[in-house]
């Protein structure tokens, strides 16, 4: 059975895993409003960390909404994902786009991540 917990072991937890994702980014999504970069970890399961400025969503309660859509995202589609340390960037209209558009762009952006991380293996090895 898929366990869908979203424990701590799966987040992203202080400023040198963000630093080593940061300065060490192997796969990169980028879209309109959102840029994933990712590093390959050393465990057996993907972790996530959020960096939503107030710069590009106003508003606390869309910067909330937005957080907690992605870790739903995520928490439901981890067994899916590379053993990957992922940081998710907001970008200005992150906090327009409504929950079934977010959704989407998620989804997409989860599958180009996979398929990023599939052909830099290849070319890794």
């Amino acid at each position: 059975m898929t366990d869908f917990a979203f424990p701590r072991c799966s987040r992203l937890l202080n400023a040198g895993d963000y630093r080593t994702v940061f300065n060490g980014a192997k796969v990169k999504v980028s879209d309109k409003h959102l840029l994933i970069l990712a590093c390959p970890n050393q465990l057996s399961r993907p972790r996530v960390g959020l960096v939503i400025a107030k710069k590009h969503v106003r508003l606390a309660t869309q910067r909330n909404r937005v957080k907690r859509l992605i870790r739903e995202s995520f928490r439901l589609l981890q067994h899916e994902l590379p053993d990957l340390d992922i940081v998710v960037l907001a970008r200005p209209g992150l906090g327009k786009l409504d929950n079934p558009a977010l959704d989407q762009l998620l989804q997409q952006s989860w599958k180009r991540l996979r398929k990023y991380h599939a052909r830099y293996r290849t070319n890794a090895s």
